[in-house]
């Protein structure tokens, strides 16, 4: 089963509505956050990037469900992880090293961690849909 690509697009809306959600609250109301030592710049890029991540890792993985072989979405599954992982503890250690110690905000940190699992989660429930949906177009 061939993926097009208004197919991609269907399933990247809920990501882009939360990139987009996310975005406003922290632009629109950035001085509350900023008082309340959430860094909104760190946020939205964190949120830029984790987005990013995302539609890099959805993308790997329809492509690997359309396989026979289920081995081929195991390692696109561990391959999209490793990679999220990688790039976001390299961008948090870099913003320890980087930014000062009293610029520096631990809060911000985990908000943009909140911010992967919620990707994650929503990543994960598309996944299992598209794999029930081809698992049922096999079987018929």
């Amino acid at each position: 089963m061939m993926f097009q690509q208004s197919t991609f697009g269907k399933l990247l809306m809920p990501f882009f509505a939360l990139f987009t959600v996310v975005n406003i609250v922290f632009i629109v109301w950035a001085e509350k956050w900023d008082a309340m030592q959430l860094n909104h710049i760190v946020i939205i890029f964190g949120n830029a990037l984790l987005f990013l991540l995302t539609m890099l890792s959805l993308w790997l993985l329809l492509k690997a469900i359309s396989h026979k072989n289920p081995n081929v979405l195991f390692r696109s599954v561990l391959l999209s992880t490793f990679i999220k992982i990688i790039i976001v503890g390299t961008g948090a250690l870099l913003y320890i090293t980087y930014i000062p110690k009293e610029n520096r905000s631990r809060l911000t940190v985990i908000a943009v961690m909140v911010l992967y699992l919620v990707y994650t989660m929503i990543e994960v429930k598309t996944i299992l849909g598209m794999n029930k949906k081809n698992s049922t177009n096999v079987k018929s």
